[in-house]
């Protein structure tokens, strides 16, 4: 990209220089160098320098509106106004605590956090103080936050359940590759929850139909443990009130980010009274349960909290969402007419407002118009060649679109029909540009 985009080089040997990668996120580390924004507005983002890009990232899905959508804009910049830190609650971050209970059917009570991934965390901390029991069950690409010590404790679940005593269950995961698996898992009542992607890990690559939620809801709270589901990117994005109000699931917890905090930082956890109970700590008060301590500086940051009332509000009549929803199946149906048109062996798939390519790793046969992920094993679903989606994201980025490094998208409300178009036409050019590299698109697994 450096000569075509000389500042954005410049650039990445400034953040080289103090940054480990050149960025603060795996996903912007790119070969020669990544993406730096200047600014954004609507479906586009502009670059250092001044390049016009379709944006396909969306703020990690977090922007449902888009950039810079009017009263998401006008709220930032009157609360800022306000008050940047007030380390007291405000009205406007109980006014986000209700939205998020007027639209989640199993959201009693919320409790905001400076992330989703911290959220995932307090998630597991409640289930452990609710129920007195250690191991969290996870289902294998679910997305269950960025603890290092629960990456470093990450097992199969007959390692977990084979755990000798005085094992430290804090920090014991439980891996399940199958939902059946998570499933005898369950029904084995030595878990204190099982945590999952609704739509299925990650917002769909791998997906997961509403029955399997629901038996995995169901499992949950037959065998005494708790069921959470993580809807940080599901939540608001798939329905105003997300996967539980599509699905008809009844949570213990729900881990909440992304569209939640409108594209600032900012989580929550939320769910059923009792069990959100533990994070009760008013001297004398909250029941007996087994409390656990929650702190964090930017909890319920009154910005954040009025951009995050501004953008739920925006998002309650499902408008966006059915908005997002359609510019994501255009360019899906885009994308695959160009795969089948080119023979190349990729296919296009996702439900709502996402994309995931799938890059075909075995070098299978397939008819991009006829792709149908629930033919390939969870093993070719996932697999991912960092080097082949490395040179595309960065051809694309050369004719203006940026994409998610899984690889795929997360779509807007601000995405209309004739911008994914335009987003076909620059995947093509870019597709004929990796074609001409002589790199072999299919069954690099294999090779």
């Amino acid at each position: 990209m450096g000569q075509q985009h000389p500042a954005d080089e410049a650039l990445a040997a400034r953040a080289l220089a103090v940054m480990p990668g050149g960025a603060s996120h795996d996903g912007r580390q790119l070969v020669p160098h990544g993406l730096f924004a200047r600014g954004a507005s609507g479906p586009l983002k502009i670059g250092a320098n001044g390049q016009s890009l379709i944006d396909l990232q969306c703020g990690n899905g977090a922007l449902l509106l888009g950039h810079g959508h009017p009263s998401v804009r006008d709220a930032a910049r009157n609360a800022v106004e306000a008050g940047l830190n007030f380390s007291a609650g405000s009205e406007v971050e109980i006014q986000w605590a209700e939205a998020v209970c007027r639209l989640m059917p199993a959201a009693e009570q919320v409790r905001f956090t400076g992330s989703g991934n911290e959220a995932c965390a307090l998630a597991m901390a409640v289930a452990r103080a609710v129920t007195g029991r250690g191991p969290v069950l996870v289902l294998r690409d679910h997305y269950f936050g960025w603890v290092a010590p629960a990456l470093l404790m990450k097992s199969s679940a007959q390692q977990m359940l084979d755990n000798p005593p005085g094992t430290d269950a804090r920090i014991t995961l439980v891996e399940a590759e199958t939902v059946q698996e998570a499933l005898e898992v369950l029904e084995t009542g030595r878990v204190c929850g099982v945590i999952f992607e609704p739509t299925g890990g990650s917002f769909g690559k791998l997906p997961l139909t509403p029955e399997d939620a629901r038996a995995l809801t169901a499992a949950a709270k037959r065998n005494g443990s708790l069921c959470i589901i993580d809807e940080t990117i599901t939540g608001f994005r798939v329905a105003p009130g997300g996967a539980q109000q599509l699905y008809g699931l009844t949570p213990d917890l729900i881990i909440l980010g992304k569209v939640l905090a409108g594209g600032l930082p900012g989580g929550a956890l939320a769910g059923r009274r009792e069990p959100m109970s533990a994070l009760d700590n008013r001297p004398g008060e909250g029941g007996g349960a087994r409390k656990v301590a929650h702190m964090g500086t930017g909890n319920g940051n009154p910005v954040v909290a009025a951009v995050g009332v501004a953008t739920l509000a925006a998002v309650e009549d499902g408008t966006a969402i059915a908005r997002a929803n359609d510019a994501a199946a255009r360019l899906r149906t885009g994308l695959n007419a160009v795969f089948h048109e080119r023979g190349v062996g990729w296919a296009t798939y996702g439900e709502h407002s996402g994309l995931h390519i799938f890059l075909n790793p075995q070098g299978r046969p397939i008819d991009a118009q006829a792709f149908d992920p629930g033919d390939c094993s969870p093993a070719e679903l996932r697999a991912r060649s960092a080097p082949l989606v490395n040179d595309l994201r960065v051809r694309l980025l050369w004719h203006g679109l940026d994409i998610n490094a899984w690889p795929g998208g997360l779509l807007s409300a601000a995405h209309d029909g004739d911008t994914m178009d335009r987003a076909t036409v620059a995947f093509a050019a870019a597709l004929h540009d990796l074609e001409r590299s002589g790199r072999p698109l299919t069954g690099w697994a294999r090779a």
